[in-house]
């Protein structure tokens, strides 16, 4: 495993773990948070706040997790199973009511000088808002 391989298995247990001053760690000052509903976060404080306000309302676990890395060791993909509880209505989705889902997700983490300085998150947004209709 390379070094960004490590680093980003040790972000995804801190995720499962709900560890955010560990996941602090690992982030440069002015990393990047693409979020899965298009927006984006810059800096270490918001992503760690974006991050806390999405399990408030996705009550989230991430399994089966597949690690792939690029020839430079700069860009890690996490590709996951997220398997959660819709907990509380998050803007823009439909209500919650304790929705149960289980979905395939990938994570893509970016590297400079051992730092993440950009993380993206995709999912099927269509498929996941038709569970959560349910």
């Amino acid at each position: 495993m390379t070094d960004a391989q490590t680093i980003a298995s040790r972000f995804m247990q801190a995720l499962n773990e709900r560890d955010f001053d560990t996941i602090g760690t690992f982030l440069d000052e002015d990393v990047a948070l693409d979020t899965l509903t298009g927006q984006r976060t810059i800096g270490a404080g918001p992503l760690r706040m974006g991050v806390m306000r999405y399990f408030r309302h996705f009550d989230e676990s991430f399994s089966d997790m597949v690690l792939m890395h690029d020839a430079f060791g700069q860009r890690v993909a996490v590709d996951v199973t997220a398997r959660g509880l819709y907990r509380e209505t998050m803007p823009g989705f439909p209500d919650a009511s304790g929705q149960s889902y289980s979905i395939p997700s990938v994570f893509v983490f970016e590297f400079e000088n051992g730092a993440v300085t950009r993380l993206s998150h995709y999912r099927n947004i269509r498929v996941f808002e038709q569970m959560l209709a349910r």
